[in-house]
């Protein structure tokens, strides 16, 4: 049955209803553009955070070349040239960026400084680089995708801006990688048109949509800006600014370290002092020399002779120190020994020698902090107090408990409130003096998940296998310090265009969690943020740092 024929108002009206429909299927939720607001405010944070690090490896690195400019000089020219051509990308991607926001939001620089667009007045620079700091949730048109596809793939498709920019990032990644090598390929990142294998800094074609019978849509320019999201370009334009400062800070760190290749390698580094004599009479000068010392944190053996004995054989603890231990009594004594170290130029065993003394006086009290020159809170401080007439002391605490642990040694716990602890020493009666100690927290962990590479990037298989989020404790010399985390959360997006999020308790990942990266794509991006850990002090803490993960 046929039905009956409309008129030009039904007709209309019927267009106007799948217009609408059209525009609800297109529409893009508030919660989706809030995660991007909350994901480009974090890498444009952690794009300063690179240009901080990268000024000072440059700062670094020139030090070294006002020291030895004949050698340190080849490398630190081309670091020079790497600065440059970063610079231009940089200020390239950064311009670009702008351009892209100011043309579609029909705004100039200084209507959009006023109403907030730019969060700055300035433009922010290190060293000559730009960086429009842009406050996404000040976007009006930030769920507008057809001025942003035409802007980037061009009118027709394939003359747009984003041709010109993969052109550009490929250009870079060469020179990186003429740098560095093509056994640190995989390092960089910035794969834009090829996949690279071990060895190859040439590549391969890669087919992003096999089914597809148009070559564009194979091109990482359509697989990243057709039909995208205004606010989506700019957290991807700022994405790509970090892959670049991370391609930079590897590079400049390789020409570093490549100025010594051929030197002995140290890995620490600290003043030391030298003196004939630790203890002079009243009215004696102290003859000493202070200078910096490196040496190595890896196991080795020292010979050595004591008081003109026969000669023993020390080994070094794990972090590379030889302890030289003497129970004597009082008096001068002197000790000679090598320390046998492969010259990586002869590639033979040779011999270092030292000698030093030392003279033992009758006790002195004093009072130190063991690990440092501060107590924490909720822990146990350790102290060391020696001395006093013949060698009998007593000590006491305001603000803190000591509890004995051994001959002179103590360790402190904070009372609840302190904010300082003040140690009193007493020898048969009498003062010997008092040290005070500043209080402090004990400070955040930083949150890890294993087999995560510095870049963020990691596969699925390696994920899954982390299964959990850690907090451990750097450069802090306390034993027994730890921190759990106990939970957190992670935001993602999903196929169907969705952002969500997970709230995990505990570390582990929940089967939630389990099954979305079970099912995660190459590219697809995670970021766990409130990460809160409780340590020895029983306090809930929110860590300030987050972690984003890509899948590779």
């Amino acid at each position: 049955m046929s039905g009956a024929k409309e008129t030009p108002r039904q007709k209309m009206i019927g267009m106007m209803y799948l217009v609408y429909t059209a525009l609800l299927a297109m529409n893009v939720s508030k919660d989706i553009l809030g995660a991007f607001d909350t994901v480009n405010t974090g890498v444009q944070e952690t794009n300063i955070t690179l240009m901080q690090q990268i000024s000072q490896k440059y700062a670094s690195f020139e030090e070294q070349y006002g020291l030895d400019q004949e050698k340190v000089g080849p490398y630190w020219e081309q670091a020079q040239d790497l600065r440059d051509k970063t610079t231009e990308i940089i200020n390239y991607v950064e311009a670009m960026k702008w351009d892209l926001v100011s043309k579609i939001e029909e705004k100039d620089y200084a209507t959009a400084v006023e109403q907030g667009l730019l969060k700055s007045k300035d433009t922010i620079q290190y060293s000559g680089r730009l960086l429009y700091n842009i406050n996404t949730s000040k976007i009006k048109s930030r769920d507008n995708y057809n001025k942003p596809t035409e802007y980037m793939m061009g009118n027709p498709e394939g003359t747009g801006r984003a041709f010109e920019l993969n052109e550009k990032i490929k250009a870079y990644r060469e020179e990186i990688v003429n740098i560095m090598g093509v056994e640190h390929i995989h390092e960089l990142g910035l794969i834009t048109d090829t996949q690279y294998s071990e060895g190859d800094a040439t590549g391969s074609p890669i087919d992003y949509a096999p089914e597809a019978s148009d070559a564009l849509q194979k091109g990482w320019e359509y697989n990243n800006f057709h039909h995208t999201v205004l606010i989506a370009d700019v957290t991807l334009l700022n994405k790509l600014i970090s892959e670049i400062e991370s391609a930079e800070l590897n590079a400049v760190t390789h020409l570093a370290q490549s100025v010594h290749a051929e030197d002995f390698t140290f890995d620490e580094v600290g003043a030391k002092v030298f003196a004939e004599s630790s203890y002079i009479l009243s009215g004696q000068k102290y003859p000493a020399q202070a200078m910096v010392t490196a040496w190595q944190n890896t196991q080795t053996t020292a010979r050595v002779r004591f008081d003109g004995g026969p000669e023993k054989e020390y080994a070094s603890n794990s972090q590379g120190v030889i302890d030289l231990e003497y129970n004597v009594g009082v008096g001068t004594h002197r000790y000679t020994g090598v320390i046998p170290m492969l010259n990586p130029k002869t590639n033979e065993i040779e011999d270092y020698p030292f000698e030093g003394s030392f003279t033992v006086a009758p006790p002195a009290v004093s009072v130190a902090a063991t690990k440092m020159n501060v107590v924490y809170a909720g822990i146990d401080n350790p102290i060391a107090i020696g001395g006093g007439v013949g060698g009998e002391i007593s000590a006491t605490a305001t603000g803190a408990t000591l509890t004995r642990t051994g001959n002179g040694t103590y360790n402190l716990r904070v009372n609840s409130g302190a904010s300082e602890v003040v140690v009193h020493v007493n020898s048969q009666g009498s003062s010997m003096g008092s040290m005070k100690f500043r209080v402090k927290e004990l400070p955040k962990p930083t949150a890890k998940i294993d087999n995560v590479g510095v870049d963020g990037k990691v596969t699925k298989g390696a994920l899954l296998a982390a299964n959990m989020v850690r907090a451990e404790m750097k450069d802090f010399d306390f034993e027994g310090v730890h921190y759990d985390v106990v939970g957190y959360t992670v935001k993602y997006k999903t196929k169907a265009g969705t952002v969500k999020e997970e709230k995990v308790t505990g570390s582990k990942f929940n089967e939630t969690l389990k099954s979305v990266f079970n099912s995660a794509n190459a590219g697809d991006f995670y970021m766990f943020t409130a990460i809160r850990v409780v340590g020895n002090d029983k306090k809930e803490k929110v860590l300030d740092s987050q972690i984003g993960v890509e899948i590779k």
